[in-house]
């Protein structure tokens, strides 16, 4: 089986049933394969050949998931590109990626003039949702024009199906190849775990350019339903959910901070909602408790990541405990344990196997783990060794195999010799009232070598000091890691996926000095 396949499969066995929701558009599984077929024999026509790359600057909706599964269809690499970034940066990973046509939508018309400039002139571009100019190609006429034909390609498992570059936390983007057999892999692993059904109606909200696109994937497969929402406003979110009488939700843990805090959260009738995922970065416990009270459902978190197609761990419903034994409840704080056929363990820095309870490298095993990066042998030699996939995330098991994060490898403050997690800070300034975000990192210290800092965003009208964070730290968590300085910012910079954004956060206090990780 193959990605495109799975729309075809679709298609024959559940025809009338609703597969896409998009504004006021509604598309049958029928209706979802023609347009996607209609498409791969435009982008054919195009000249598209197999393997190329295609890339995709579009909103979460249904042109771009007819486009993904047109791309599959003809053994083309759906190359999806994040819209927040510059018209420069986009430029640049079009010509990393060497895509010769560019899906692009109006939306982002304000990004379209610096970055054609700067994007290799023999690109060409299709217009989505109405033309910026007039040597675009219209993507309504090409699926009005061409017909709706399944094409016949010859594809192979193996072969590259999605570029998904790095939101690059860590340095500059990575594109990320993965192949059919990864996807499809986490798609068996994922429906089986998460016992995901026909009957399940998704919100398609977090950003597809992105990994959560694996839950399309998952919808096609079993021909459930998927309803786009583009951008974020807490109203539209919430009349989305009433309207659809939307079953499934998936955020990332600051979502739903909106979300309690929204003053008329009470007025929308949620009740047809029955599973709340949540994934991209650790859910404070405390915020957990909090939404597992409004919310009375069933709670999935997932942990993974673009290269692992994403899925590694999973803590399903029934260990989302309450009260109980304090092992039972302390799993509230894990990310669950290592999903179906997944390999997961934690090594030292030699490689070595760490025993329970103790800090090392995650790494992870299974047909989910990426082809590679592209044009990047060396690194991708880095990140693959012997088949393990090294994550750069820090973290333990404990002994009944539930894993826990410590941070990632790249954000530990070395103090003193001693190693500070970042996520461990964050917990206990969290607990605090009039905490509405908080992120903590490493600054130079000349005696210590790092130190401890906590940039703190405050609720509005709290009086909150840096003495008052000092001092709750070292009462709650040992106090060499407590922080030595707290500085008060309006908001914390972001990726499109809710994960802090900590290099553009230290870089003003290392300008001039090399940090060393």
């Amino acid at each position: 089986m193959l990605i495109g396949e799975l729309l075809t499969r679709a298609a024959k066995w559940y025809p009338d049933k609703t597969a896409a929701v998009f504004e006021e558009k509604r598309f049958t599984y029928r209706e979802f394969n023609d347009r996607a077929n209609s498409l791969a024999n435009a982008l054919l026509d195009l000249g598209v050949r197999k393997d190329e790359r295609v890339a995709l600057i579009c909103h979460n909706s249904h042109y771009y998931a007819e486009s993904v599964f047109a791309i599959a269809k003809i053994g083309a690499v759906s190359t999806n590109l994040n819209w927040r970034l510059s018209g420069r940066e986009l430029a640049s990973l079009i010509e990393d990626s060497g895509a010769a046509i560019v899906l692009f939508s109006k939306r982002f018309e304000h990004l379209f003039a610096s970055m054609r400039e700067q994007a290799p002139s023999t690109v060409r571009y299709i217009a989505i949702e109405g033309k910026i100019d007039d040597d675009m190609i219209d993507y309504e006429d090409l699926v009005m024009q061409y017909p709706s034909i399944e094409p016949h390609i010859e594809i192979d498992e193996n072969d590259t199906v999605l570029q998904l570059y790095t939101s690059g936390t860590t340095g500059r983007p990575k594109g990320v190849m993965l192949t059919h057999r990864n996807m499809l892999s986490n798609a068996v692993n994922t429906i089986i775990e998460m016992q995901i059904t026909r009957e399940m109606n998704i919100l398609g909200f977090l950003p597809i350019f992105h990994i959560a696109i694996f839950m399309l994937i998952n919808v096609v497969y079993v021909g459930a339903t998927a309803t786009f929402v583009h951008g974020f406003d807490v109203d539209l979110v919430l009349s989305v959910m009433e309207r659809e009488k939307l079953n499934t939700v998936a955020f990332t843990p600051i979502i739903f901070k909106f979300l309690l805090e929204h003053p008329t959260l009470d007025k929308y009738d949620l009740s047809p909602l029955k599973t709340i995922i949540y994934t991209t970065a650790p859910m404070p416990v405390d915020l957990l408790k909090r939404s597992m009270a409004k919310f009375k459902c069933d709670y999935l978190q997932l942990f993974g990541m673009t290269e692992t197609s994403p899925v590694l761990g999973l803590l399903i419903p029934e260990d989302h405990v309450l009260e109980g034994p304090e092992y039972k409840v302390r799993r509230l704080a894990s990310c669950g344990r290592p999903i179906a056929n997944v390999d997961v363990k934690i090594v030292d820095s030699a490689g070595k196997e760490c025993p329970p309870e103790v800090v090392g490298e995650i790494i992870g095993r299974g047909d989910n783990v990426m082809k590679g990066y592209h044009k990047l042998p060396d690194a991708t030699a880095k990140a693959i060794r012997d088949g393990w996939y090294y994550t750069g995330d820090m973290g333990y098991m404990d002994e009944y195999g539930y894993l826990y994060i410590a941070d990632r490898k790249t954000d530990m403050i070395i103090s003193g010799g001693e190693n500070i997690y970042p996520l461990e800070v964050e917990g206990a300034i969290n607990m605090m009232p009039g905490v509405a975000d908080v992120a903590v990192i490493g600054v130079p210290d000349d005696a210590w070598g790092e130190s401890v800092k906590a940039v703190v965003v405050s609720m509005p009208g709290s009086e909150l000091t840096e003495e008052m964070v000092v001092e709750h730290c070292k009462k709650t968590i040992a106090s060499y890691k407590k922080p030595k300085s707290v500085d008060f910012v309006d908001m914390l910079p972001r990726n499109a996926l809710g994960k802090i954004q900590k290099a553009e956060l230290r870089a003003k206090y290392w300008e001039g000095r090399e940090r060393k990780v």
